[in-house]
């Protein structure tokens, strides 16, 4: 009876492992400063939008927390309710980072994050 308990445990763990953890953030209080590069046609994306962004205090916090407990795995980054990115954790998020975005999927995050 146990080794049927544990290898529903073990296969329980191994479901939610392929699961992207989720970092959401709001514009309005979780960014101290937000720069946006529309078009770079001698970057690496071309077809991308890039935010830099410098997150508050208890953002660099939570994205500290959620980064670390997602390391080595994917990460879904939503600002303002969109789901902007989904990417790897090969690093702990710190206060300042960037976000290479889709064209399409910047088109529709752009007029949320004015005020």
């Amino acid at each position: 009876m146990q080794w049927k308990t544990m290898m529903l445990l073990l296969m329980m763990a191994g479901a939610g492992a392929g699961q992207a953890a989720d970092l959401q953030f709001t514009s309005s209080a979780d960014f101290k400063r937000l720069q946006i590069l529309l078009e770079d046609q001698d970057g690496a994306n071309p077809d991308h939008v890039e935010l830099s962004v410098t997150l508050t205090a208890e953002a660099a916090k939570r994205a500290q927390q959620v980064s670390l407990a997602a390391m080595g795995q994917p990460l879904t980054v939503s600002i303002n309710g969109l789901p902007v990115t989904t990417a790897t954790v090969h690093s702990v998020l710190r206060e300042r980072f960037r976000i290479s975005i889709e064209r399409p999927v910047a088109k529709r995050l752009l007029p949320t994050l004015i005020n």
